[in-house]
């Protein structure tokens, strides 16, 4: 009898061990770093922040995101124009074969609009992306409050 609790045990520390580590890899796709933002209140927007590699051989496009908590997820981009911080979106994002495209603050990242539910710290958060090479990565984003 202890020996199948001790097992269920060892099972869900190798789970969240693996979670802990926040890499996904499918094919030659891996993410990295990745973490959503926790929606200020009252607010129903918010963004999504990872590091994405490609380790293939050739160039993969990152076309579209979706998730359980929102049906409007797009890629938008940070720049600087005319003195004036702009915000836009864009269309895809291209991994070159062999390196990383980092999403961050105040340049390239997720938005999330009309999420279903208000998004708190330590909330997990399900999210699918799809590239151009038909790779899927399915990712379980943490959530950090804004600061």
């Amino acid at each position: 009898m202890k020996n199948i609790h001790y097992g269920k045990f060892v099972i869900l520390f190798v789970l969240l061990l693996g979670m802990t580590n926040n890499v996904y890899a499918t094919s030659a796709i891996t993410v990295e770093n990745a973490y959503i933002k926790a929606s200020i209140p009252g607010s129903s927007v918010t963004a999504a922040y990872m590091t994405i590699t490609n380790a293939g051989d050739k160039s993969a496009t990152l076309k579209k995101i979706t998730s359980s908590i929102s049906a409007r997820i797009e890629i938008h981009q940070h720049s600087m124009a005319n003195g004036m911080m702009t915000m836009r979106q864009v269309d895809d994002i291209t991994i070159d074969a062999g390196s990383h495209v980092v999403l961050q603050p105040s340049g390239l990242h997720l938005m999330i609009f009309a999420v279903k539910q208000q998004i708190t710290e330590h909330d997990v958060i399900p999210l699918t992306l799809y590239f151009s090479n038909d790779t899927e990565v399915n990712i379980q984003l943490p959530v950090y409050r804004y600061k």
